[in-house]
């Protein structure tokens, strides 16, 4: 595997993204990515992100034994909530119906902070007591003072402001905004979905300027896992919000439509990495890649020509392969003015929603 995700700026561009691979890596690419991340931790052990980190990919592997190790090593409050409910998660898939209760108790009978207060509302909607969650949840909001919030202006371009489960990281925020909807509590979950959406797809937006970091500093080759890990990432994410799209009931359409630019912006991330991945498997083969090539690519991954130049521009930068070459060539005289128009299609695609600052020219 190439050490590219080992790299310090990678490591804070992928952080709290693991949990949105699902099934979509092999575990021995999950393993080596591990592997990487564990000799970081020993490194630099008050990392706790990275905790968190290999934490997410112990329990993709299904290692709930070194998971709760792992947790065992952070100390210190943070996150200690999201680490009781992880304690409990992993006791439920060793059958230690005990360690699940010693985990829950303290949230669920003396929530000491704001963050503990958002994991006991998710620890209450776990043991099924949907009185105490309301009634957690109704402190909340009252504490914050969120009451009553109308969707303005101001609230849909900065939801994360207006919302409950900001201390979370995305596990428990997407269980907690499930259990809204499971309880059918209403107040502020329209901002709650806003906020994690409209985050998802920002951070996915790191990830793709991490990707063009890659590629312009170490190469196309080397960028190679990076572009796999970001594929299983945005998969993941474009499902959960597909999710959320698919049985949320919206009471302000505003919301609504972010919801769905939001996904649609996803979407686009998603159709990028993949045209990367597949322009760096294509089959050396056979016949010379024409018209055709660039059509079927379009139409396996769902981009647009204007990722496709992107991609090739910064391909025939930094490898010396015909074939790149070839295929700008062809892109070139497919769309001659594609330069332009490349730039005016990056702006427009600020309309679906929020995206980090870029530095690529």
């Amino acid at each position: 595997m190439s050490p590219i995700l080992a790299k310090r700026y990678l490591v804070e561009d992928f952080t709290d993204t693991f949990d949105l691979i699902g099934d979509r890596l092999s575990k021995s690419l999950i393993q080596e990515i591990l592997s990487e991340y564990e000799e970081i931790g020993a490194d630099d052990p008050d990392n706790f992100p990275v905790s968190f980190d290999c934490e997410s990919l112990l329990t993709l592997l299904g290692e709930h034994e070194k998971a709760i190790r792992c947790l065992d090593q952070i100390q210190c409050d943070y996150g200690k909530g999201m680490r009781m409910l992880r304690y409990a998660s992993h006791y439920a898939g060793l059958n230690d119906i005990e360690g699940v209760k010693k985990s829950l108790h303290p949230l669920l009978t003396n929530p000491t902070d704001e963050h503990e207060k958002e994991c006991a509302f998710i620890a209450a909607g776990r043991i099924g007591d949907r009185d105490l969650a309301v009634r957690l949840w109704e402190e909340l909001i009252r504490e914050k003072g969120l009451g009553n919030q109308r969707i303005t202006n101001e609230v849909i371009g900065s939801p994360d402001a207006f919302n409950c489960l900001s201390h979370l990281q995305f596990r428990e925020w997407y269980e907690g905004i499930h259990l809204l909807y499971r309880y059918d509590i209403k107040e502020n979950r329209d901002i709650e979905l806003c906020a994690l959406v409209s985050l998802l797809h920002y951070q996915i937006g790191i990830i793709y300027n991490t990707i063009i970091d890659m590629i312009q500093n170490t190469g196309p080759y080397e960028s190679f896992t990076g572009l796999v890990v970001a594929i299983a990432v945005s998969s993941g994410t474009h499902s959960w919000i597909t999710e959320f799209r698919d049985i949320a009931t919206i009471d302000e359409p505003k919301v609504y439509h972010e919801l769905i630019l939001n996904l649609e912006g996803v979407r686009k991330y998603l159709a990028f990495f993949t045209i990367g991945e597949r322009l760096l498997t294509m089959s050396t083969s056979g016949s010379k890649p024409d018209k055709s090539s660039i059509y079927k690519l379009l139409r396996d991954t769902g981009g647009d020509i204007y990722q496709v130049f992107t991609l090739l521009e910064l391909f025939t930068r930094g490898a010396d392969d015909a074939d790149y070459v070839h295929l700008l060539d062809i892109v070139l005289q497919m769309e001659p003015d594609i330069a332009r128009k490349t730039v005016i299609r990056k702006e427009m695609e600020g309309f679906l929603g929020p995206q980090p600052p870029f530095d690529y020219v």
